[in-house]
């Protein structure tokens, strides 16, 4: 889950985590307390990411605010706020410096906690509050708790993966609804990213009066249904102007829920007779028409469109009939004296104009694959003196792909360039499918995948299909989607583990990674059906180490999902299997890493060692093995072993890095914590030792201190 930008949320991230975190060092030697604050955090980030990347589910929440009284009071209050808000604000980085900083001046350690969190967070690109929190005073550290944090999501939540995908989209649209709450709040031309901010902030702390079983229910809430969406708009039409209801509209078309949007666009044309809209409207219902092979209803959207733009401007006009020749050609009539109209009409349209349409419809016989005509036009748009220097670059860019894609005699090769443009049609078919995927909607996912022709694209159906809860079994195509399949049915354990087992078989045999067969089914297995699966699918023969490679696999997948007790258990299964050395020695490694990871240092270093006593040549054991004598504040020895793994691989950074740190804490240990953050090489430990050093040093933390870059910068602020 990626870190949000606004500044507003920051705000409201750093007063939720600050509360929570007051509440964890009250009661610091209560663990239910500091796991109840873990699981908060974690609920209400899934809560955030959710909101910030699921169109559907925003909407519903937002309505849900907006329904009660107190929460839309606030939430309006707050939009209204915003408009009189400073552009000249500090960007979020740098605004959380000067609060952390404000925080150390003043004692404030629940607070100075909470904005460390966010800070490591926004600089490592993850959101680790969680973590980082619940590991504060804490003997298990920040990677023990990333385990929990993984095992609550796959355990409590439908399709845990998405949470882990692609992250935030970018402002290239606005949210549904969010328009409609900046419209009732007197403010309709609010920003889009301000309007997000006010709404998370009041969703997050709507979400917080939830109990946790409710929490649970919202966070698994499918996408809604098509009537779900018609209540949803309703409040929309009534609006004095058309602009909340075309911005979710455009939204729903966009993200293609192509049924919710073509209602939504009908209602917009019924309400607000006689606007811009209502022509916008009519265009965009024959296009999704069209694009369903539905002509005749296209033609007559599209001629609606067209009687209603009569007297507006003339490229208004152009692209009307433009739209008309189009479906009327898909129908099999004979447009060309529409094309001689739309010829007229560009010949007096202004230079910018005129480009506008020459580009429009140059993509319309690109779509046609009339690419003599689409070359035509293209030319003219280079051929126009004082054009506009966008519309010409982007001209300029399809002719140079179309010149590369020339017959003989030089005239555009159709059928070359037909399977080029189906090529990348099929890519971004794929990759808006990718993105509604990651974006909580498998159903408009799984149709974008189809409208990819992708060799790859069965996979990612059959994914998408699964969590859509619709029947997968045609994009079954492999003996581990069918165990899938098995598992979300909740078939017996004995059925599930007949069928992995040949997929298991299949890749061993093939030399494939037997955990990447494992891991799309573990979040349908619940704890007890996993480990009787589990059992049956390791009960095998020890023939070539067979039994080791697939308990490690499995302990690989386990601990993926964040189990990592059962991973444990299944590493030592692994090594009573009695492999070859070189297994055995791979498993001492992975082992060395889970302890190492689960902050059981010693328990890590005893398997680094046995490890190496097999295989001294294995500079990532070397690593494992410092990195857990850091943890024990054994710095010599763990000098040793960086120095080990330098010689043996010094072309990686890591371990160049852990040895240089070690070198300066060896002969100066200051502070363990800080120690152990200045040495490690993660994402924002640096900083984080830097700020340290400098609050144990000054007792104060200036905002530049979190910009250190190198151990030099950091080492000149130990004392």
């Amino acid at each position: 889950m990626r870190v949000s930008e606004g500044n507003l949320t920051q705000q409201y991230y750093t007063d939720y985590l600050t509360i929570l975190a007051d509440e964890m060092l009250s009661h610091s030697t209560d663990d239910a307390v500091r796991f109840g604050v873990h699981e908060n955090i974690v609920f209400r980030n899934l809560f955030l990411h959710r909101m910030s990347v699921d169109g559907g589910f925003h909407a519903r929440v937002l309505a849900a605010i907006l329904q009660q009284p107190d929460d839309s009071r606030v939430l309006l209050d707050l939009l209204h706020a915003a408009e009189n808000i400073s552009d000249d604000v500090l960007p979020v980085l740098d605004w959380l410096k000067q609060e952390h900083a404000s925080a150390v001046e003043h004692g404030e350690s629940s607070r100075k906690l909470a904005l460390t969190a966010l800070i490591r967070s926004y600089i490592s690109g993850t959101n680790q509050a969680a973590e980082i929190i619940a590991s504060f005073g804490d003997t298990r550290p920040e990677s023990w708790w990333q385990f929990k944090t993984r095992a609550i999501t796959t355990s409590e939540v439908r399709n845990p993966d998405m949470y882990f995908g692609v992250g935030r989209r970018p402002f290239w649209h606005e949210f549904p609804l969010d328009r409609y709450a900046a419209v009732r709040a007197g403010v309709p031309s609010l920003p889009p990213q301000d309007i997000y901010d006010c709404v998370v902030c009041i969703a997050g702390a709507w979400f917080s009066s939830l109990t946790r079983e409710e929490m649970i229910t919202w966070l698994n809430m499918p996408q809604p249904t098509l009537a779900e969406w018609d209540s949803l708009c309703s409040p929309l039409l009534d609006c004095e102007t058309p602009d909340a209801a075309l911005s979710t509209a455009n939204w729903l078309y966009a993200s293609g829920n192509n049924e919710p949007a073509l209602d939504l666009y009908a209602n917009i044309a019924l309400a607000f007779p006689g606007t811009p809209a209502e022509t916008v409207s009519f265009e965009l219902i024959g296009t999704i028409l069209r694009r369903s092979g539905d002509f005749d209803n296209a033609f007559e959207a599209y001629k609606n469109a067209f009687m209603t733009s009569r007297g507006g401007p003339a490229y208004q006009t152009a692209i009307g009939l433009k739209n008309l020749c189009e479906v009327g050609e898909d129908l099999g009539e004979d447009m060309s004296e529409y094309y001689t109209r739309i010829a007229g009409i560009a010949a007096m349209l202004p230079v910018t104009d005129k480009l506008r349409l020459y580009l429009e419809l140059a993509a319309s016989c690109r779509r046609r694959h009339a690419y003599e005509d689409e070359y035509h036009h293209l030319e003219l748009i280079i051929g126009e003196e004082g054009g506009d220097e966008e519309l010409v670059d982007t001209a300029m860019s399809r002719l140079s792909e179309m010149n590369s894609h020339l017959t003989a005699d030089g005239r555009p090769d159709a059928l070359s360039l037909k399977a080029f443009d189906d090529e990348i049609e099929s890519s971004v078919a794929a990759t808006r499918g990718t993105a509604a995927y990651f974006g909580f909607d498998p159903s408009c996912a799984l149709d974008w995948y189809c409208r990819s022709s992708s060799p790859e694209i069965l996979p990612l159906q059959f994914k998408a299909a699964v969590a859509a809860g619709v029947d997968a079994t045609a994009y079954a195509q492999t003996s581990a989607e069918k165990t899938v399949l098995l598992a979300a049915a909740d078939a017996p354990s004995a059925l599930i583990a007949g069928e992995l087992n040949k997929s298991v078989t299949s890749s061993w045999q093939n030399g494939a990674d037997i955990s990447a067969v494992l891991d799309p089914v573990l979040p349908h297995l619940n704890a007890e059906k996993r480990s009787a699966v589990f059992a049956d699918l390791t009960n095998r023969s020890t023939r070539d180490d067979e039994r080791a490679v697939v308990c490690s696999a499995v302990s690989r997948a386990l601990l993926t999902a964040g189990f990592a007790d059962e991973a444990r258990s299944m590493l030592r299964a692994a090594l009573r299997a009695n492999p070859g050395r070189e297994t055995r020695s791979r498993l001492f490694a992975e082992l060395g890493w889970l302890e190492h990871e689960s902050g059981l240092y010693a328990d890590s270093v005893d398997a680094c060692r046995s490890a190496l006593k097999i295989n001294d040549q294995f500079p990532a054991v070397w690593a494992c093995m410092a990195r857990s004598l850091v943890c024990m504040e054994k710095y010599d020895d763990a000098l040793l072993a960086a120095s080990r793994a330098v010689v043996q691989n010094p072309a990686n950074e890591s371990y160049q890095y852990l040895r240089s740190a070690l070198q300066i804490v060896a002969s100066s240990p200051v502070n363990p914590a800080a120690d152990r953050l200045f040495i490690l090489p993660e994402p924002g430990f640096l900083e984080a030792a830097a700020a340290e050093y400098m609050i144990q040093k000054t007792s104060s933390c200036p905002p530049g201190v979190w910009d250190a870059a190198t151990l030099e910068d950091v080492a000149s602020m130990r004392i």
